[in-house]
């Protein structure tokens, strides 16, 4: 196994093995992509799903860590490296930075959905409403 690995990889990996891990008749490809493309950040910008879980699979079975029958399965290898956090290579900064940009997207994610539903109704107030002209002129 390398020695230098990205910790985005790393983690991706470690989320796809422990989903493998937890599917005892494996997945396909299909299912794979899916199945990732739930996971908050699992994204990496200008790549597809699918090419996304392409590399991370890749790096998995050239670590024999994964195996292809008629489906992706964890192999005995990939349920001890997932037991043993020792072996996992991530960087902890990286990991908590990870962490913090994921919390911090969510949450601007619900102030813009919130603000978005707000936004049309105080439009709506300003443009044309009969109470909202006597409370800007003091007559209320």
């Amino acid at each position: 196994m390398e020695s230098r690995v990205d910790s985005g990889l790393e983690i991706r990996r470690i989320l796809l093995l422990t989903r493998l891990r937890d599917v005892s008749k494996g997945m396909t490809m299909a299912q794979l992509v899916k199945d990732c493309a739930k996971v908050s950040g699992w994204g990496i910008p200008g790549k597809t799903g699918w090419e996304v879980v392409q590399y991370v699979l890749q790096s998995l079975i050239d670590d024999k860590l994964v195996a292809l029958g008629t489906k992706f399965v964890a192999t005995v290898r990939g349920r001890e490296y997932l037991e043993d956090p020792l072996k996992w290579r991530i960087d902890e900064r990286t990991t908590e930075e990870l962490a913090d940009n994921m919390f911090w997207k969510e949450i601007y994610d619900v102030f813009d959905k919130a603000y978005r539903r707000l936004r049309p109704k105080s439009q709506t107030l300003a443009k044309g409403s009969v109470d909202s002209g006597r409370f800007a002129k003091g007559v209320a």
